[in-house]
């Protein structure tokens, strides 16, 4: 069962272990990333990157959607971390359910729109936080259990048009 879906450009970390690893005391670590569940060096490191008691796994999307669905951890707390908003429209696309989002960490990007001090989005991001929000997943910005909660579409209320499907300012 997910507990925890949580976007965090950094992935496995001490926040994410620690901070909400002792919060939800998940069974499982499951990390969705074609790329890195590709590659088989970068696969390893993220799975040597945690003490030798907690799970983890790697998996692409398809890898994610099929493990999930099959019920292969049903009896498992388990905090699911993606890289990106696009993740998750795809996962939702592809029939994995979950109705809330943690936004834990989208660092600096180029030409990218701070949103609080760990949140910087660009105009791609906004439109999938947009989509998210539109099929009822709440979305919340905290780093830690202990953090202050905030609803991301309050904050990215000043830069989206009701009328339009897309971010009103090109400049983000």
């Amino acid at each position: 069962m997910i507990k925890l879906v949580r976007i965090d450009d950094r992935l496995i970390h001490g926040q994410v272990l620690i901070g909400w690893g002792e919060y939800i005391n998940p069974d499982r670590f499951v990390l969705c990333s074609n790329e890195i569940a590709s590659n088989q060096w970068e696969k390893e490191l993220y799975l040597s990157s945690a003490p030798s008691d907690i799970k983890i796994s790697v998996f692409t999307v398809d890898e994610t959607i099929e493990n999930l669905k099959k019920g292969e951890f049903k009896k498992e707390k388990i905090i699911l971390l993606v890289e990106s908003p696009e993740i998750l429209i795809e996962l939702l696309d592809k029939g994995l359910e979950f109705n809330s989002v943690n936004i834990g960490g989208m660092h600096l990007k180029k030409n990218g729109l701070k949103i609080l001090p760990y949140i910087y989005l660009d105009k791609k991001d906004i439109n999938n936080f947009k989509l998210l929000s539109e099929k009822n997943i709440k979305l919340e910005c905290q780093e830690l259990p202990d953090s202050k909660k905030y609803d991301l579409m309050k904050l990215l209320k000043p830069y989206l048009s009701d009328s339009n499907k897309e971010v009103e300012n090109a400049e983000v």
